[in-house]
């Protein structure tokens, strides 16, 4: 797997991730809710500097569907 090229969401995706994730204490719903108020932040900040640009949401901030 390439790394680099991935999104978040396919990397929280990935079972190898998933379990270094898991013996490391992190939640999934927990990462996946902090991920999203963090895209949520920067899409409102984005249209507070350019109001005339909408931004389209993304998977990457739907809302954690494995709770």
């Amino acid at each position: 797997m390439d790394i680099a090229g991935c999104s978040l969401a396919e990397l929280v995706d990935d079972p190898l991730i998933g379990l270094v994730m898991k013996s490391d204490g992190v939640d999934r719903c927990d990462l996946e809710l902090l991920l999203e108020r963090v895209a949520s932040e920067r899409v409102r900040a984005n249209s507070l500097a350019s109001p005339c640009r909408p931004r389209l949401l993304t998977t990457e901030t739907a809302p954690c569907s494995h709770c």
